[in-house]
């Protein structure tokens, strides 16, 4: 039957790959394995187990309900605004200052493409009007909102029960390190690739197509911080508690709940309109990520009943290196090709993750780094969301920034294997 299993499993990667729904189809793979095992009612309790029990569906349910508030409320624009109005009176520090405003976007609200939606209509026409290419501001702007790993959400929320560690741990411990370096690279990268393409500089919009009219006229610097107050708020009680045994380390799922009252109280916003944003965001996170964990333990346990784990495990047995380079190369190819990194990390992260300790490797390690790559292959594909939201802004090519940025995801996923699968080992 392992062989069956297998021919599943590659076609599952295959309409992955195809774009067909992940959720979909990691489920109908999950599911027929466990069918052809004789154990078809394991697919069901799994799936609702995974989807309703534990603390992972609050953490990731409370962090995109406390996105869409900050979407409705415009707080994610005010961010923005007051980061580029920085960067604009610097020329020399136009494209680093662009990646690292990215960085800290995308750290408050952990959506890349939402990220590059939110600050895309003033970064896009901020670097062209400065003589930066269409199509290298576009990359700018994609590599700079890539770091999603930088949010305590649902990758550190997985990673983390199976480690038996914290989502904040396991994001502050492992994915803000390597991903401080990844950052430390892509500024070179982008410096150097900026120079040698003669791309950063030079360029005259003579057809007036671009303009940063969406940036806003006034800003609110309350509004520019709510985004990063449930980060300060996990941070402060993480690190508080232990010294001051009354103040709470909050875990995640508070630190947003807080946030929300909060900020319905503060923000000056119809207060029933807010909740409605609120629990749409809610809705999504149970819709879109959640029921997407849900579906890879599904494939996961079938991936165990037909016997390919225990293969897998058995294979890994010999020489525990081949778990860092399939947990580094397996997310990011998968990911460059359907344009998602979420499916293939979540699929690793069910079916490897929890078996890695018995390796002698360490699973926050191992696990961060499948959730990274993933990230780096997404990057650097022509089909991902967010790369057709920089080359939507910039009105060029897809396909042209995935040919500036795949370089770079190279040198990410190996600053990745050798941070998390040797030196955080």
């Amino acid at each position: 039957m392992i062989w069956v299993g297998a021919l599943i499993v590659i076609i599952t990667l295959i309409a992955i790959i195809k774009r067909f729904d992940a959720k979909m189809v990691l489920f109908v793979s999950g599911f027929l394995m466990c069918l052809i095992s004789g154990q078809w009612l394991m697919a069901l309790d799994t799936f609702y187990t995974k989807l309703f029990s534990g603390g992972i569906p609050q953490i990731i349910c409370a962090a995109m309900g406390y996105a869409a508030l900050m979407g409705f409320s415009e707080c994610d624009k005010h961010l923005s605004t007051v980061m580029m109005s920085v960067i604009k009176k610097a020329r020399a520090i136009l494209i680093p200052g662009v990646i690292i405003a990215g960085g800290f976007v995308i750290t408050a609200l952990g959506s890349n493409a939402g990220s590059a939606a939110a600050i895309g209509p003033v970064v896009i026409p901020v670097m062209i009007k400065a003589g930066v290419h269409p199509v290298f501001a576009a990359t700018v702007l994609a590599l700079a909102v890539h770091g999603d790993y930088f949010m305590i959400g649902s990758h550190g929320a997985v990673i983390g029960e199976i480690a038996g560690k914290s989502a904040a741990e396991v994001v502050m411990s492992r994915m803000w390190p390597t991903g401080l370096a990844v950052y430390v690279f892509l500024i070179i990268y982008t410096l150097v690739l900026g120079k040698v393409l003669k791309e950063d500089k030079g360029f005259v919009d003579t057809t007036g197509a671009f303009s940063d009219e969406a940036q806003l006229g006034k800003v609110n610097g309350y509004k520019a911080f709510m985004p990063f107050l449930p980060i300060v708020l996990v941070l402060f009680g993480l690190f508080a508690n232990k010294y001051v045994e009354a103040i709470p380390a909050f875990s995640v799922q508070q630190a947003m709940l807080i946030s929300t009252c909060w900020g319905l109280l503060t923000l000056r916003v119809n207060v029933t309109e807010g909740i409605k944003a609120y629990t749409s965001g809610l809705g999504r996170g149970l819709g879109e990520v959640v029921s997407l964990i849900a579906a890879a333990g599904v494939f996961a346990a079938g991936m165990e009943v037909i016997g390919l784990i225990p293969a897998l495990i058995t294979a890994m047995e010999s020489n525990p290196a081949i778990a860092i380079y399939a947990a580094a190369f397996g997310p990011a190819a998968i990911a460059a090709l359907a344009g998602s990194g979420d499916a293939a990390a979540m699929a690793f992260h069910s079916a490897v993750t929890p078996h890695v300790a018995d390796l002698g490797l360490d699973p926050s390690s191992i696990g961060s780094l499948a959730s990274m790559c993933g990230a780096f292959g997404r990057t650097m594909s022509p089909v991902a969301g967010v790369t057709i939201i920089c080359a939507g802004f910039a009105k060029v090519n897809p396909i042209d920034l995935s040919k500036r940025i795949a370089l770079f995801s190279i040198g990410a996923i190996i600053i990745g294997i050798i941070m998390l699968g040797y030196i955080y080992q």
